[in-house]
């Protein structure tokens, strides 16, 4: 894809923490991050928010935006981190999938 088809697309690649106290890094063109941020946006209003990106090898994918306000329910989620082994495995654990279809109720 030449630079003038992918002007438009909100490009964004989103790098997880590989474990505790590691950076995470959100790498954007202009349009990606002001989509990233629209979604926070309409979190902050809504509960949820979503954004239609594009990494830079083009293949489209859903980041999902939610505000979570219970404190019990942030102790239960499983971490981020994706280096670790079992992480998210406890039998409590919440899968960020979970809080989004709740949200979505």
């Amino acid at each position: 894809m030449s630079s003038s088809d992918t002007d438009h697309l909100g490009i964004c690649n989103i790098y997880a923490q590989d474990s505790w106290h590691m950076e995470s890094f959100i790498i954007g063109n202009k349009e990606g991050l002001l989509e990233l941020k629209n979604a926070i946006d309409e979190a902050l209003n809504n509960k949820i928010g979503e954004a239609e990106l594009f990494p830079s090898d083009f293949e489209g994918y859903t980041t999902y935006v939610a505000l979570v306000e219970d404190e019990e329910k942030f102790a239960k989620l499983c971490m981020p981190y994706t280096n670790e082994q079992g992480v998210g495995k406890e039998e409590y654990s919440i899968h960020p999938i979970d809080v989004i279809k709740e949200l979505k109720k």
